[in-house]
């Protein structure tokens, strides 16, 4: 056993050294892993058993002398006059409190998000109450609103500023003055007698259907699709995905007043009755061949659909669908969380039962037929509308859009459609271009097979008299259902209660401002950037995006199943994004607007600027038809909008002046606001660029595959994860469809994440941030707060399943909830717990 050092017994014992002269100590491994090495837990151990210096006459004691007697009493009284005097001193220093940021700025920044809070609430149970709970109880919904957000806020509050410049403010030029009249004809609509606007539908109603005496479908169309309404179809003019310096001419499908799927179930019905009995459906007249072929053929590919999705990328249970196309690649990975909940559907009873109340009050007010003939002729009309809804009801291909996009030339078209010449109709359409369009033209058919189907069921309809008569009342009736809704409700349901149409519809001036903004978007835009003075730096918004673009590129691209050409193809990309912030420069110039809107004729009657706009806004479409196509000027929404956007055939983000506000942004605010807020945006915009549609094209817009098969299909693996992950999230015992919010889900998260790394590289560069008055938050938990915010959400009753079932973003507080738990550096933020809802032991990550 070893010898012990008694030090109290022998003054001059050495301590055990090494050949440096330091104490000859080791570290041993704790015997648990855990983080605390390096501290006093930390086990320590001489390496010799044996003292260095072990002799018996260090041991022997002598007196002290005099003077050390007294140097020892000195040093103690000086120790003593030591102490008292640092705790003296220590008494007497002032403290002074970090400086806090007094900026307008910083207060205002303090105020609102102090005010929207709940700080009661656990950040890390339920974070939309702690972030929106004090916003959830001050803010009532506006009449008009199912729902009610941040966004919707911050554009209603912007709408009530342009109403006051329309109707207050000194207006430059013709367009602006356009603009106004616009919008004073627009609030006086309701004050026109009811009769005179009825007179005004059935006289445009009779123009169209008086060019024949015999029906004659071609001309009927081209005369409603030159007012902007397409049923059946719809003509586009943009830029050839292909090679976007050009544009071209797109046909697709036509409009309907039902949300995708509606129908659907009742089509997977009839497959599983089908496939019980018979598994040849009816047959139909090709209308290209005179065939007889079926829309369900049992010999052509099967593609497995969701019964409750609409994508093709999944195995789980489902029914046979029939298509044409190629065979779409599955997954085989299993749902890692278990989705127990029924999605929501929609409810088919009420939407049929208001289309076909609205259907019948038209024919009774624009056609005046009779009540029980009108609501007769509105199931034939419904039954119709269905069968094309359904021809449509198949999958977009947003997993491939390269197979939804398909060149041919007019005579191709011809051979797979002839209810009428396409070269004789398009040229009807397009001849205000000057611009001949023959045989060998090429044009772009989206989704192919849908077109052939719609014309399968109209060659059906002209087969005999009365099926044309309903085919033709469906064409006209388009119109007028899509004019309707720019009138009170009470002008074709006069016993309805004014009180209860504004609870519908929300306010007139509302509309009224809406609609105007929709118009003449640029002149509307001129009159808020004049009125307003904005002194938002567009630098400062600029900085933003770079940094938040550095953060994906730098950082979010560094994946392991990402490989190096499909890396430095994405970072090229981003690199070749344009960031549109604010509003086009050529917006101010007078000049410009004015020949600009020189073609679009305002005056008092409203009815008549309505179809004026149409017309312009046709004009527009097909004037571009012979100029190239200009990714850089081009601007998606009017200025005065509160939504950011990103498109893939452009690889821009546009970033419009009416975001720039609280709670969004913040001139002299923050930071950590504006990278949480808007920077969260930015980034969300970003990952469109790089989600299941928007990494279908280059850097310059060009739709082209340029992954490689192995990453793109180890991509598709991350993004199954998050699908599930929200499919999971119940509301009212319905869950969010993953799969139908599947790309906004992506960017959610993605942008979060990026805004995260470029707040942390601005702090890095620029230090900490003072802090906001009484706000005793720090700089990275008012960087989350900040992004929740932007989410703060409500809704009325039958707002939130109306949502689930149309809108392709998950619902706010889920939006939250999404993608904060699968953010680590948030729970370390927050300090929260692995049993917290907000820290889950699942974690899903596509960017």
């Amino acid at each position: 056993m070893a010898t012990e050092i008694e030090m109290t017994n022998c003054a001059e014992e050495i301590e055990p050294l090494n050949e440096n002269g330091r104490l000859n100590i080791k570290m041993e491994d704790a015997p648990f892993e855990d983080s605390r090495a390096g501290s006093e837990e930390d086990i320590l151990e001489y390496d010799d058993d044996e003292p260095i210096i072990n002799c018996d006459a260090c041991r022997r004691r002598r007196r002290l002398t005099v003077i050390e007697k007294t140097s020892i009493a000195f040093g103690f009284i000086c120790l003593i006059i030591i102490i008292i005097l640092a705790v003296h001193l220590g008494k007497k220093k002032d403290i002074k409190p970090p400086i806090r940021c007094e900026s307008t700025g910083c207060l205002n920044a303090a105020s609102s998000l102090m005010g929207a809070m709940d700080p009661s609430a656990d950040p890390c149970e339920d974070f939309h109450q702690y972030a929106c709970g004090g916003w959830l109880k001050e803010t009532p919904i506006p009449p008009g609103y199912p729902m009610w957000d941040r966004f919707q806020q911050l554009s209603y509050k912007n709408m009530y500023m342009l109403k006051d410049f329309l109707e207050s403010h000194t207006l430059y030029g013709a367009a602006q003055r356009k603009a106004k009249m616009f919008f004073q004809s627009c609030m006086g609509e309701s004050k026109v007698p009811r009769d005179t606007t009825l007179s005004n539908f059935k006289t445009l109603i009779h123009n169209i259907s008086k060019t024949s005496q015999v029906f004659n479908l071609m001309e009927i169309l081209t005369q409603v699709h030159m007012l902007n309404t397409w049923p059946l179809f719809q003509i586009i003019v943009g830029p050839d995905e292909r090679n976007p310096k050009s544009n071209i001419i797109k046909i697709e499908a036509g409009n309907s007043p039902f949300p995708y799927n509606s129908f659907k179930a009742e089509k997977n019905e009839l497959l599983h009755k089908n496939n019980s009995t018979d598994k040849t459906a009816t047959p139909s007249v090709d209308p290209a061949t005179g065939n007889a072929t079926s829309v369900l053929d049992s010999n052509k590919t099967n593609i497995t659909v969701d019964l409750n999705t609409t994508s093709t990328n999944q195995t789980t249970d489902g029914v046979t669908y029939e298509y044409t196309t190629q065979k779409v690649m599955t997954s085989t990975k299993q749902p890692h969380i278990k989705d127990t909940h029924p999605h929501p559907v929609i409810d088919l009873s009420d939407m049929v039962g208001n289309y076909l109340r609205e259907t019948s009050v038209l024919l009774q007010t624009v056609w005046d037929i009779e009540k029980e003939n009108a609501d007769l002729e509105s199931k034939n009309i419904l039954m119709l509308e269905k069968k094309l809804s359904l021809a449509h009801d198949i999958d977009l291909h947003i997993h491939n859009r390269t197979q939804a996009y398909n060149a041919m030339k007019i005579k191709d078209l011809q051979q797979k459609c002839s209810l009428f010449s396409w070269t004789t109709y398009l040229n009807g359409i397009f001849k205000s271009n000057n611009r001949h369009l023959n045989d060998d033209t090429e044009v772009i058919v989206l989704h192919e097979r849908a077109l052939k189907e719609v014309c399968v069921i109209v060659t059906e309809y002209m087969s005999n008299t009365t099926s044309i008569s309903t085919l033709k009342r469906y064409i006209l009736l388009s119109l007028a259902r899509s004019m309707m809704r720019y009138f009170d409700m009470n002008t074709f349901d006069p016993e309805l209660d004014p009180d209860e149409e504004v609870d519908i519809e929300g306010e007139h001036w509302r509309r009224c401002t809406f609609y105007t903004n929709k118009a003449l978007g640029l002149a509307t835009g001129s009159i808020y950037v004049n009125a307003t003075s904005s002194d938002t730096s567009m630098n400062q918004i600029t900085e933003l995006v770079n940094y938040v673009k550095k953060g994906f590129k730098d950082y979010l691209l560094r994946k392991i199943w990402l490989d190096e050409r499909t890396k430095h193809n994405a970072a090229q990309k981003i690199d070749e994004m344009i960031e549109k912030v604010s509003y086009p420069s050529f917006m101010l110039n007078i000049t410009f607007l004015d020949e600009f809107y020189n073609p679009l004729s305002i005056g008092k009657d409203w009815f008549r600027n309505l179809l004026n706009w149409r017309t312009f806004t046709m004009g527009l479409s097909i004037s571009s038809l012979n100029k190239q196509f200009d990714r850089r000027n081009s601007w998606l929404n009017p200025p005065v909008t509160v939504e950011s956007d990103y498109s893939p055939v452009r690889n821009d983000i546009i970033f419009p002046i009416a975001l720039f506000h609280l709670p969004i942004y913040s001139n002299e605010g923050p930071s950590s606001l504006n990278f949480g807020a808007i920077g969260s945006l930015i980034g969300h915009e970003i990952t469109h660029a790089f989600d299941i549609q928007g990494r279908q094209y280059d850097g310059f817009g060009r739709l082209r595959d340029w992954w490689d098969p192995v990453t793109a299909g180890m991509f598709n693996e991350t993004t199954q994860c998050m699908k599930d992950q929200y499919d999971h999230y119940k509301i009212d015992n319905m869950t969010i469809n993953g799969e139908q919010t599947l790309e906004e889900n992506i960017a959610d998260n993605g942008g979060l994440r990026a805004a995260h790394i470029a707040f942390e590289l601005w702090m890095k560069e620029h230090g900490e941030e003072e802090p906001l008055p009484g706000v005793k938050l720090t700089s990275r938990q008012i960087f989350y707060i900040s992004f929740a915010q932007l989410y703060c959400s409500k809704w009325k009753d039958y707002g939130i399943k109306d949502f689930l079932v149309r809108d392709s973003h998950s619902p706010g507080p889920y939006r939250i909830e999404g993608a904060l738990s699968n953010s680590l550096a948030f729970q370390d933020v927050f300090k929260c717990s692995y049993i917290s809802r907000y820290n889950p032991s699942i974690k899903c990550r596509v960017w």
